[in-house]
């Protein structure tokens, strides 16, 4: 659903929805036992196990097997400009304070040592001041951006982005004198990306990259193995889906050894002002963001307004403005969608049995 929504238009929900059906169907017979002949929500429905796990596991197939050129694009690019801004950082900060200001785990790992005084130096507030750094850099994200999911043009992703670049360049004015700032700037990217990419992507760390990338190659080897290399659709989808998630891996890899690499040779032939390269970057990505927002501003407005109006049927509210009534009005594919899973079916009038008049065909 949060893959239509992004592609901005209701009338393809019907195509996206089509391997649901059939999945449903299975659970429908529990959802009745359940529900009786009380007519439920999709609100409702989530509750329920069954539903819950066959939607999760069909939104994580339609999420690599249907985005659009533009949006596998964005993915990639924004993902690999991070992972390089971000390596690049890392980098510059061990080079400084001979230590890594995004490795929350490490840094939380060195406040025991230091503090048992098996790790030098003793001081272990140094560390803590980076674990609490990076969280309030993550709190300032979570002020700026409010919900999960790419919301390209609706979400306020350049502020977030000249923030990072905003404290990377405080850091450098200050002769990179406390490696807290860039700790809360990698706070703050991380939580972007995180909420951006419902914390598929990761940029400023590549621990959970690394294991996604290893448990996709192991279920595709594991899939040929099981298979003998004769794979029905539904096996071939979850293959690529694990095949594009294990190339996206990589490159995210790949580019944050290449920000280490340059962030190492940035320090040794230009000292502190290497800290511009990674703010560079994350500037240039939120101006970027501005020029998206402007060159597309109808198209993004048309999209609040149908995710609004989709949101509010699935969750049985009704529709509460005009705006959202023309999205909901006629026999549309969202419409017959939310009807089979509700349950619903036409009445004489060719509308929808069980919904009133002025929201007929919704």
């Amino acid at each position: 659903l949060k893959q239509v929504a992004r592609r901005g238009s209701l009338s393809s929900l019907f195509t996206f929805a089509a391997p649901f059906y059939s999945p449903f169907a299975m659970v429908r017979e529990q959802l009745i036992e359940e529900g009786g002949d009380r007519q439920m929500s999709f609100a409702e429905a989530l509750k329920n196990n069954a539903v819950r796990h066959v939607l999760l596991d069909q939104l994580q197939i339609s999420d690599a097997l249907n985005p659009s050129v533009r949006e596998q694009i964005g993915i990639h690019f924004v993902g690999i400009v991070l992972s390089i801004a971000a390596g690049a950082c890392n980098a510059i900060a061990f080079a400084k304070f001979k230590y890594y200001v995004s490795h929350v785990s490490g840094s939380a790992t060195g406040i025991g040592l230091r503090y048992m005084k098996i790790q030098e130096p003793y001081d272990w507030m140094e560390p803590a001041f980076l674990v609490g750094y990076f969280i309030a850099g993550s709190l300032l994200c979570g002020l700026i951006v409010h919900s999960n999911g790419m919301k390209l043009g609706q979400a306020r992703y350049e502020v977030v982005l000249f923030l990072v670049s905003a404290l990377e360049m405080v850091c450098w004015a200050r002769k990179i004198q406390n490696p807290a700032w860039l700790a809360a700037a990698m706070g703050v990217q991380n939580a972007m990306i995180t909420s951006w990419s419902t914390a598929v992507v990761r940029t400023t760390h590549m621990t959970g990259t690394a294991t996604d990338l290893g448990s996709s190659l192991g279920r595709i080897i594991m899939r040929f193995l099981r298979l003998k290399c004769s794979l029905e659709e539904e096996d071939w989808n979850h293959h690529v889906a694990d095949r594009k998630k294990l190339v996206l891996m990589i490159c995210l890899l790949l580019s944050f050894i290449a920000g280490g690499y340059i962030g190492a040779a940035a320090w040794k032939a230009y000292d502190i002002h290497s800290l511009l390269i990674p703010a560079g970057l994350t500037f240039t990505l939120g101006v970027v963001h501005i020029i998206y927002c402007i060159l597309n501003r109808e198209e993004v407005e048309e999209e609040k307004v149908e995710e609004e109006a989709f949101r509010r049927q699935i969750s049985g509210k009704g529709i509460d403005d005009e705006e959202q009534q023309e999205v909901a009005e006629g026999n549309t594919a969202a419409a017959q969608f939310i009807r089979q899973i509700s349950g619903q079916k036409p009445d004489a009038s060719g509308g929808a049995a069980g919904v009133p008049a002025r929201f007929q065909g919704s």
